[in-house]
């Protein structure tokens, strides 16, 4: 686990250098031209908060298709996404793992805020739009940088599985899609999505070892519960022990 956590964190850590040096801003920029038929690159914004995916998953005046797109990612934005994990934890809680619940809480919480410090200090080069004869800076993307949607979608997909588990088939099939969708529908570009699966996969997996580092194991937990009960099995004298166990003689 620990081999699996030092590695997300360093391919999160080199993107994110590679994204704020201009190294992969020409990947973003192809994919601005040629994967984003829903890219209004005249529009303003700053990218880090916007109304439309906190209360509604779409606005009403887009094309149907894409309101496909963003109703399919809205579990994903910041209010659907909180009200799943408060109601995975409260069935946890109910079962009596109050731990687990406080972890995965915990690991939404810092996805969400690790998000948006980054989407506040970090600001990549500028990407422009072309469509042959002009390039138009596409301001929203200068603070997009990692995907909220896509972070938050892999924590909840993980709570989601640990609490259900018959619901893993359609929760990773939603999941592989998301990136996807989030891209294609213009919300973030195709490294903010990445961004968003390496943060998340690395919550994800910081949120299992300490669950896993905090939870007693049950050989241990038998032994204790025993001897607090005081039903462990007294041990035999060593005579009497051998004297049991020799055969009868003739």
């Amino acid at each position: 686990m620990g081999r699996a956590i030092a590695a997300t964190a360093a391919a999160l850590a080199v993107l994110t250098a590679l994204v704020l040096s201009g190294v992969l801003t020409g990947l973003d920029e192809w994919g601005l031209d040629h994967v984003m038929p829903a890219l209004e690159p005249t529009a303003h914004g700053n990218g880090i908060v916007s109304s439309t995916g906190l209360w509604r998953p779409f606005p009403l005046d887009v094309s149907w298709w894409k309101k496909v797109l963003d109703a399919y990612t809205y579990p994903g934005s910041a209010l659907v996404s909180g009200a799943i994990v408060v109601i995975a934890c409260t069935a946890l809680v109910r079962r009596g793992r109050q731990l687990p619940a406080l972890v995965w809480l915990g690991a939404w919480l810092a996805g969400s805020c690790i998000e948006l410090i980054g989407k506040h200090l970090l600001t990549r080069p500028s990407l422009d739009w072309t469509n042959g004869r002009i390039r138009l800076h596409v301001v929203p993307f200068d603070h997009s940088y990692p995907s909220g949607h896509t972070v938050r979608s892999v924590v909840i997909a993980a709570i989601v599985v640990q609490v259900w588990r018959r619901a893993r088939l359609p929760v990773a099939a939603w999941l592989a899609l998301v990136p996807a969708a989030l891209v294609i529908g213009a919300a973030h570009t195709i490294t903010d999505v990445i961004g968003g699966l390496l943060l998340g996969a690395l919550v994800v997996l910081v949120a299992h070892a300490m669950i896993r580092a905090w939870t007693p194991s049950p050989r241990f937990s038998r032994n204790s519960s025993e001897e607090s009960s005081g039903t462990r099995r007294p041990s035999l004298p060593t005579s009497q022990a051998k004297s049991s166990s020799s055969p009868p003689t003739s």
